[in-house]
């Protein structure tokens, strides 16, 4: 255990300000996307024939089911490589990413019809992230002892969202912080999402690896996306990330067919693909990145001197990500958690049965709870 990180998870509660759509709305806003493009609306027709025909459910109540519901069989006859009823298993591989593709711009909208305003919050956590990450390079500038930057390792973040509205905030605050666009000094700071990324376009010097970057004395940003990320694709063939931050380009991807350009150098024409963990009951983390990513996610987990939970209730079906909990958040490791009570009394209730879940889970642990959700949290974070 770490004498001083501090591992901080985020569910989709930290997002929800900035407004991030819950995910049982998640059905509802994608059947509510407005046709814009034949695409949206062929997707929204298939995925509707597909629950009605196939999945049996009442035209009257498709908004409502749940996405382990739909994700669940689809992933079950996959991987077993079996029809659902009538439906091939390419068929169903085909309904799978238009959902994924109709979720995604759903996300998209959610955080659109907000203010810029509500983001502030998360633009202080990243530059509060920064500023604790950044002594690193400092202390590797000031010091031949390599030792002395290596060992310092305040922080890191776990997130289980796939929005990306946190991951732009950190991007834009490292290049504030480096002053990279005027000039500043090399090494720089990453986002590092602690596995292989490449960059989209070539030559975006601060999309590269957390590794190279300390390698280089300067410092990296961990963000682990166990659920994978809507700013990420994955080439089909040698299985590299590709990362960007100027939108979420595994939307586009399904009208512009990108190419993983370092392939095409060996003339092999393989496509990129989008990477995110749906919801569902049978998680499929056999991708070599994703496992990297757990990996990864299991040692933090294990050297934080506290956890900060922040937005996450730990429901039963996550029971992949408690199971790593369980095995590798040190006894002593203090757990402070993050949720929020806003007066109501469905509201309350809500946030007393997270509470006692906590109680259950952490029982033997030193816990803490804040019950005025993540802006008033970030407010009281000293810089």
């Amino acid at each position: 255990m770490s004498s001083e990180k501090t591992v901080y998870i985020l569910g989709a509660g930290f997002s929800a300000p900035a407004g991030g759509p819950k995910q049982e709305s998640l059905l509802k806003l994608a059947f509510d996307l407005p046709e814009t493009k034949p695409r949206i609306r062929e997707s929204k027709e298939a995925l509707r024939d597909f629950l009605v025909k196939v999945l049996n459910v009442a035209r009257t109540s498709v908004h409502g089911i749940s996405l382990e519901d739909i994700y669940t069989p689809i992933d079950r006859c996959l991987a077993d490589g079996v029809p659902l009823r009538n439906i091939t298993p390419a068929k169903l591989q085909i309904i799978r990413g238009q959902m994924e593709y109709l979720i995604s711009l759903a996300i998209d909208a959610a955080f659109d019809s907000k203010p810029d305003g509500a983001k502030q919050y998360v633009r202080d956590f990243a530059n509060f992230l920064v500023q604790k990450a950044s002594v690193r390079a400092a202390k590797a500038r000031g010091t031949s002892d390599a030792n002395a930057a290596k060992e310092y390792d305040p922080c890191s973040v776990i997130s289980l969202n796939w929005d990306i509205v946190l991951d732009k905030c950190l991007y834009q605050a490292l290049g504030e912080h480096d002053n990279w666009e005027t000039g500043g000094y090399e090494p720089i700071g990453v986002v590092d999402y602690c596995c292989y990324i490449s960059s989209v376009g070539s030559g975006e010097e601060r999309i590269r690896s957390g590794l190279w970057t300390l390698g280089s004395r300067g410092y990296n940003v961990k963000l682990l996306k166990i659920h994978g990320s809507m700013n990420w694709l994955q080439c089909s063939n040698c299985q590299r990330l590709f990362v960007s931050f100027d939108g979420k380009i595994n939307i586009p991807n399904f009208i512009n067919n990108k190419r993983c350009h370092h392939c095409e150098r060996y003339d092999i024409k393989a496509t990129l693909q989008g990477s995110l963990i749906m919801p569902t009951f049978l998680k499929d983390l056999s991708n070599f990145q994703i496992k990297l990513i757990w990996q990864n996610a299991a040692v933090e987990l294990m050297e934080a001197k506290k956890l900060v939970f922040i937005g996450y209730s730990l429901p039963h079906a996550d029971f992949e990500f408690r199971q790593l909990l369980s095995r590798m958040v040190h006894k002593k490791a203090e757990v402070e958690v993050v949720l929020y009570d806003d007066g109501t009394s469905d509201g309350h209730r809500r946030y007393e049965e997270e509470r006692n879940r906590y109680r259950q889970f952490f029982s033997g642990h030193t816990l803490s709870f804040e019950p005025g959700g993540v802006v008033e949290f970030v407010r009281k974070l000293s810089p």
